[in-house]
């Protein structure tokens, strides 16, 4: 029970009581230490004169002027965020996509050409063709695996490359040095969503990449209770509009939902790579079941681009799939996941439970894919949470045979 003695000396400039509540100052937090940043907040930043209200500001470095720039919760997650990825700077937002649409305006506008691989995260797409029809910004695909292919697409208005490692459902892992060492050469900014590492096990700007994309509602929440991304950049020229785009959309992300993720932190390290040895573990045991096609996870030889994962990234994350044989049908893919007791289905990754979802993609992207390792069937995308090994290769494997033994019948 917290009790406090309140100083009948101190001379009170009020004797209303409404005044008083409004105007009280906060007991002194000088001998208070924690490990946990306290949540502040505030739609109005107090100015101690007219020439502190006055006062240039520059967006990139701390601004207390107003709650929707900052509070130190906000600034304290971003400094953070910063650190773990080895960025000059970092913006929080509401969401992965609110991240991804405004990097895509800070270095588009009407009549460029944005170049985005065909494995990237769906919503990339349609936020794109938006952009096509509304703003007249041109866009391409571009084969990820085949970096030649880059070059030829690559037009005098091109100013963006896109890029996923490793790609969204399918999981290939794409030359990223490679990519960059083009688009320098042409003078094009590229922009990685690097969710999946974390920012742990791969560090884009040591590739030279301009820009990376967070969905912090993933590991750096780890609960699955928060929505939020943020935006990282070392080029201070280049973040600026970014942060100019930021500002524009109002956007901004409520410091209680801050403090949650800045919770999580302190423990992203050891559930990342807690999660990733089970997932690794799981790869591995299905990989050699019959109805098992391939297991699409970086680490293992047959995903494609393996060995680009190899050089570029340092550990592997709890997010990966299996592709069924070729002769298993859609409906056989959907009795697998509805046989999970300990797999919930849904959305999102990076939290404490395990999720499944049947994966679907285009036809082109399909016949695309296939040409890797001909004779694959329907796709099941796998995040491992935190539940015991055994208990989640049990049901794995006891929802196949289930499955695929009374399909046999």
């Amino acid at each position: 029970m917290s009790t406090f003695k309140r100083n009948p000396d101190e001379p009170l400039e009020s004797t209303a009581l409404p005044t008083r509540l409004v105007h009280a100052e906060p007991v002194d937090a000088s001998g208070f230490k924690s490990q946990h940043t306290p949540v502040y907040r505030g739609s109005s930043t107090f100015f101690s004169s007219t020439a502190e209200q006055r006062r240039p500001v520059d967006p990139l470095g701390i601004d207390y002027s107003y709650g929707l720039h900052g509070t130190p919760t906000q600034y304290t997650l971003c400094k953070k965020l910063a650190d773990i990825e080895g960025a000059l700077h970092a913006l929080v937002c509401p969401s992965g996509l609110s991240a991804i649409s405004i990097v895509a305006m800070a270095c588009l506008k009407s009549g460029d050409h944005w170049l985005i691989p065909g494995n990237a995260y769906g919503p990339v797409w349609s936020f794109a063709h938006n952009l096509k029809s509304s703003f007249g910004v041109e866009i391409d695909e571009y084969d990820p695996m085949d970096p030649a292919q880059i070059s030829n697409q690559i037009k005098p208005n091109t100013k963006l490359i896109w890029t996923e490692a490793p790609g969204s459902l399918t999981f290939e892992t794409p030359d990223l040095r490679h990519i960059v060492d083009i688009a320098k050469s042409h003078g094009i900014l590229t922009a990685i969503d690097n969710t999946w590492s974390a920012g742990l096990a791969l560090k884009p700007f040591e590739l030279g990449i301009d820009f990376s994309v967070q969905a912090l509602t993933k590991y750096q929440c780890g609960h699955a209770d928060v929505l939020m991304g943020a935006v990282l950049g070392n080029n201070t020229d280049t973040f600026r509009l970014v942060e100019q785009q930021n500002r524009l959309y109002g956007l901004g992300v409520s410091p209680s939902d801050c403090e949650l993720v800045l919770r999580g932190l302190v423990t992203l390290p050891v559930r990342y790579q807690a999660q990733a040895e089970s997932a690794l573990q799981l790869a591995l045991a299905l990989k050699d079941h019959p109805a098992v096609h391939r297991v699409l996870h970086p680490a293992l030889p047959e995903c494609p681009g393996h060995l680009n994962w190899q050089t570029q990234f340092t550990g592997s994350a709890s997010l990966f799939a299996v592709q069924l044989k070729a002769e298993h049908t859609d409906a056989q893919a959907c009795a697998w996941v509805d046989a999970l007791k300990w797999f919930k289905i849904a959305y999102s990754w990076g939290g404490p439970e395990s999720l499944a979802v049947v994966v679907n993609i285009s036809e082109e992207r399909r016949k695309r894919f296939d040409e890797s390792s001909p004779g694959g069937g329907p796709i099941v995308r796998l995040a491992v949470g935190l539940e015991d090994l055994q208990d989640l290769k049990a049901d794995l494997l006891g929802a196949l045979d289930q499955v695929f033994t009374q399909s046999t019948k």
